[in-house]
């Protein structure tokens, strides 16, 4: 540290302030007004928005840019000064920082020295609390204000707010954020209380406006000398009208920065003169943000980092950034037509979400339309990102044959389930195309299962939907093909006895629904004004099992955290565990979990269950097939303490496999798995309760009881052979009911049918319905239409 010892020789100081060019003339009365107090200290003033700056500051002329994309104005200033007063610090002792709308009275050297020995010295905004008088202003804009001296033990400091700052979003309104925010508690610095430093309209009410050191004319303007400041025009606490002294020296101060801009910033529109606007500039820091932090972070979902988006300002004259703003952000808006730029302007935009709720699918032509009017007349976008006509839908060939849409790579029940379903199809010989949907679920589930040899674009006029009613719509909105012209069957799944209006608005999207329990059929069904099927489902065999001899009684449950941790109930199987084996060294459970980043509540509930038992093992991460193969080789039991399930394809899986099962003896499990299988547990029903979506809290369902859980596992810790014995019976069970074969013959006939009634749809149509059914449709229509308005959609 320099200065900071007795004898140690004077401190080199420099002085500096940001500004852009449009406040160019306040800078220089600040500099003038400074140098005039301080002789022999040097001041620098950097215009931000100057094509010098990069330079000034020793940044890459890539970054510069990257930054003048995202910040403009004050914004931009506030994000340079740290670079700056680091830089200034390489050759400087002490570096003072100033905001740009000060003008200096008297020295204060003496002050700013402090920092050769404090690293940091700050300036108290108030001496005494702001009083509640009900005048203005009604909060301080900071706690330190106007003033940062900084010595070279100020550089941690410096280089913290300077990452922060580059980080942050960009500011559409002005900086909201400031530097003292990252002060108090984390850095070293010394604040000082002396009456003449740092005075502003937020504090000359308890200050002289005489024998000051500097004063901030922050919103000042001489077009209204009568006001102090534009922050404070209705109640303001110091009035000029009462203060002559305040008054003479803000009007000489407004007729030395006189009241024309010094000048445009270069970096205000794009090469060619296209405004860059403040939704332009958060598209980009959100992308630039988005690829460095892929860089810098390892991702749950093995994730590879994004390419940086291009700049507007490099040799190409912005026209890699035009292109950028012009392509689809997603496979969906690539579908419809979107660009990166319009996506973001409905995202910014409350009243078009409002208008145009599915600007992707049903809506797309209106908001493609209010896109090329208002849109360019309101200087939103110009005219070359307006979103682009749609391709007509591509008609499907006569051949027979089925689509079959989903998320087919992802690893997660929806996609375990429509993979399964695919290999039945193939089983039945129905010729098949593969329509993987990735980007809607690519932030939340890994998606890195291989995808099928068969992907490709839909031919066929049947289409299997196998996702959920919540997300066919988005769907049919991706891949528009898939439902253009064709038969639509959805493979839908549903965990409680009532299935909610919110879901209902998928209805109207498909033809026919399949479900893949009886318990599932009858929810849906009770609602459906289109057929409601159950289909066969199948569980492949993995062969004959492997077990490992162990000298622990293995337990295992598998699940995943976005199917909702309230409904799989992983912490009711550790209650149960608890219970039945206190202080037994000689058992095992392990809770293979995914997706719990995505659910910390949960998980934090499940590990709080757990309480660091050693015996007890949660494994949160994706296993190959060869790691899980292994896993339930070591497995004695099963156990699924769940309070519903549509199909319950763990369950099942495990059965195949020659694994015993414990499991609530409700919804759809129980038609596959019953005693001879392994150990039912009994339930109350109970309501679901608020906070697990998409399950309404008034819904019900079941609570099993733990006891008896407890009792089934020490049955099978106790009696190991006949745990073996029920396992078989439960592969055997399995295998006889649930065959690829038997569920190959269903779906060839319910596809041939399906295409039958495709086929006959194109030609002439028939008389029209019964009037009795006709009317009926009708008398439906109000009550949907009520349904939307009240916001009840898929």
């Amino acid at each position: 540290m320099a200065g900071n010892r007795s004898g140690d020789p004077a401190p080199r100081f420099a002085a500096c302030t940001v500004v852009t060019r449009d406040r160019r003339a306040v800078a220089d009365v600040l500099a003038e007004s400074y140098r005039a107090h301080h002789p022999g200290h040097g001041f620098t003033v950097l215009v931000a928005d100057d094509e010098a700056a990069p330079a000034e500051l020793g940044l890459d002329p890539d970054e510069y840019h990257r930054l003048v994309t995202c910040h403009a104005g004050a914004d931009l200033a506030d994000v340079l000064r740290p670079l700056l007063v680091r830089r200034l610090l390489d050759r400087s002792d002490v570096v003072v920082l100033l905001d740009p709308d000060i003008e200096v009275h008297a020295p204060f050297e003496d002050v700013a020295a402090l920092a050769a020995g404090h690293g940091l010295v700050v300036a108290a905004a108030l001496l005494a609390p702001l009083p509640q008088d009900g005048l203005e202003p009604e909060h301080v804009p900071g706690v330190f204000d106007g003033f940062l001296a900084a010595g070279q033990d100020a550089r941690p400091f410096l280089d913290h707010w300077a990452d922060r700052a580059r980080r942050r979003a960009p500011h559409r309104t002005g900086p909201t954020w400031r530097w003292p925010d990252l002060l108090a508690g984390v850095f070293d610095h010394l604040v000082v209380r002396d009456p003449g430093l740092a005075v502003g309209y937020w504090n000359l009410h308890e200050r002289p406006a005489t024998g000051l050191k500097f004063l901030a004319f922050r919103g000042y303007d001489p077009e209204t000398p009568w006001l102090l400041t534009a922050d404070c025009r209705q109640r303001p606490r110091v009035r000029l009208s009462a203060e002559p002294v305040l008054r003479e020296l803000c009007e000489r101060y407004g007729e030395r920065i006189g009241t024309g801009a010094s000048g445009d910033s270069p970096y205000a529109t794009l090469p060619g003169g296209t405004p860059l606007t403040s939704v332009m500039r958060q598209l980009y820091h959100d992308a630039w943000s988005r690829a460095e932090h892929l860089r810098e972070t390892p991702d749950p979902l093995g994730r590879v980092a994004e390419k940086l988006p291009p700049h507007p300002f490099g040799d190409d004259g912005g026209r890699a950034f035009r292109q950028w703003l012009t392509e689809p952000a997603s496979p969906l808006d690539a579908a419809t037509g979107l660009t990166r730029l319009a996506a973001a302007v409905w995202l910014a935009r409350v009243d078009l979400q409002a208008v145009f709720p599915h600007p992707r699918g049903a809506h797309r032509a209106a908001f493609r339309q209010w896109c090329a009017t208002h849109g360019v007349e309101e200087g939103l976008l110009p005219a070359w990102a307006v979103p682009a006509e749609p391709p007509p839908p591509v008609p499907p060939v006569d051949e027979f044959g089925v689509n079959v849409a989903g998320y087919l790579t992802a690893e997660l029940g929806l996609g375990e389930m429509a993979r399964v379903v695919q290999r039945a199809i193939a089983a039945a010989g129905v010729p098949m195309v593969s329509v993987v949907e990735e980007h809607s679920l690519s932030g939340s589930v890994r998606t890195g299962l291989a995808a099928p040899d068969d992907v490709g674009a839909p031919r066929f006029g049947v289409s299997l939907l196998t996702v959920n009613s919540d997300f066919t719509r988005l769907i049919l909105d991706t891949h528009p093909d898939t439902g253009a012209g064709r038969y639509r069957i959805g493979l839908w799944a549903w965990e409680l006895e009532d299935f909610p209006a919110a879901m209902h608005d998928g209805f109207a999207l498909v033809d026919e629904i399949w479900t893949p329990s009886e318990f599932a059929t009858r929810a849906i069904a009770a609602h459906s004004p289109v057929p409601v099927r159950t289909i066969p489902v199948p569980v492949p065999d993995p062969g004959e099992p492997v077990r490992e001899p162990a000298p622990v009684t293995q337990f295992l449950f598998i699940f995943d955290f976005n199917s909702t941790g309230g409904r799989k109930n992983p912490w009711g199987v550790v209650e149960a565990f608890h219970r039945a084996f206190p202080g037994r060294e000689d058992v095992h459970l392990v809770l293979k979990a995914t997706n719990g980043h995505l659910n910390t509540p949960a998980v934090e509930r499940l590990r709080r269950a757990i309480g660091g038992d050693p015996r007890i093992e949660l494994l949160e991460r994706y296993l190959t097939v060869a790691e899980l193969g292994a896993l339930y080789a070591r497995t004695d039991a099963y156990v699924s303490l769940h309070r519903s399930e549509g199909f319950g394809l763990t369950v099942a899986e495990a059965m195949v496999r020659g694994i015993p099962v414990i499991a609530t003896d409700y919804s759809g499990t129980t038609e596959f798995f019953g005693p001879d299988h392994g150990w039912p547990v009994p339930f109350t029903m109970t309501d679901v309760g608020p906070g697990w979506p998409p399950y309404q809290p008034e819904g019900r369902w079941a609570d099993p009881d733990l006891d008896v859980a407890a009792a089934a596992m020490r049955a099978v810790a106790e009696d190991r052979a006949e745990a073996r014995r029920r396992g078989q019976a439960a592969r055997e069970h399995i295998l006889r009911t649930r065959s690829t074969q038997a569920a190959a013959e269903w779906l060839r006939e319910r596809l041939a049918e399906a295409h039958q009634t495709w086929l006959a749809g194109r030609e002439p149509r028939p008389a029209p319905r019964h009037p009795l059914v006709a009317g009926a449709r009708r008398a439906l229509r109000p009550v949907r239409a009520a349904a939307r308005r009240l916001g009840v959609t898929a």
